[in-house]
């Protein structure tokens, strides 16, 4: 149970240390963050999920496996849409996967991961890679729309039946680990456990919206708006010079 834990708590430990590192770029954006950002995120996860698939222990694969999930959501959910002031690049990608559309590619991909896992056609350490970034996606889209999706008086009560939930699974997670010698399935549990202590801890500033987005997903917003604007205003310039052709 012990290994499980700390795997567990090393993911949470990670995840406040990258929080720390993304959010002040999304309140100061840093010119030509995105040209640094995304090979540094992209070497750590390549060598992570090589890792997983070449070591020698299957635990060992597992626990590079936990980590390659979580710097795969990195590399593909966030660095993508960050919008910088200036640069070479000002945004990689302006496909936001933690829209709340989004839950169709995400219901496709646990289905299609379950598929493949069944028919033995995925390796095992894979996996589990894609299982901790679908998990952390799930989770993310939740966690990046309640404040605008969710009305203010239910709040409350959906957050403490989420910790509920979620409390009693963790605590089944728990119990599995303390009930198997598998030291490889101590580290899966171990992944599994960091996202259902994830939602757990979250679910505290779930209560009411999230003051991050009330103060600064309006930047956001306001960007998207004015892109949109200006391919209306594209839209209507073309419609205009195909009448004069005509």
């Amino acid at each position: 149970m012990k290994r499980t834990l700390l795997i567990a708590l090393s993911g949470i430990g990670y995840f406040i240390v990258s929080l720390m590192l993304f959010l002040p770029f999304r309140m100061m954006p840093v010119k030509n963050y995105n040209l640094v950002a995304l090979p540094l995120f992209a070497g750590a996860f390549l060598f992570l999920l090589y890792k997983a698939c070449t070591a020698s222990q299957d635990s060992r694969g597992y626990l590079f496996g936990f980590f390659a999930g979580m710097v795969m959501w990195q590399l593909f959910g966030e660095i993508p849409s960050i919008r910088v002031p200036a640069g070479a690049v000002i945004m990689f990608s302006d496909m936001n996967i933690k829209v709340l559309g989004g839950y169709f590619y995400v219901t496709a991909g646990w289905i299609l991961l379950g598929l493949l896992w069944k028919l033995k056609m995925l390796n095992s350490r894979v996996a589990f890679v894609f299982m901790i970034f679908l998990g952390i996606w799930s989770f993310e889209l939740y966690m990046d729309n309640y404040s605008a999706r969710v009305p203010m008086f239910m709040m409350g009560i959906i957050a403490n039946t989420v910790l509920v939930v979620f409390l009693i699974i963790s605590i089944y997670v728990l119990y599995l680990a303390r009930k198997t010698s598998s030291v490889e399935r101590k580290t899966v549990l171990g992944g599994v456990l960091y996202l259902t202590l994830s939602i757990v801890l979250s679910t505290a500033g779930w209560k009411q919206p999230q003051s991050f987005y009330l103060k600064y997903e309006v930047v956001g917003l306001q960007a998207e708006l004015q892109e949109v604007q200006e391919e209306l205003e594209h839209i209507k310039m073309l419609k205009k010079q195909m009448v004069y052709i005509k």
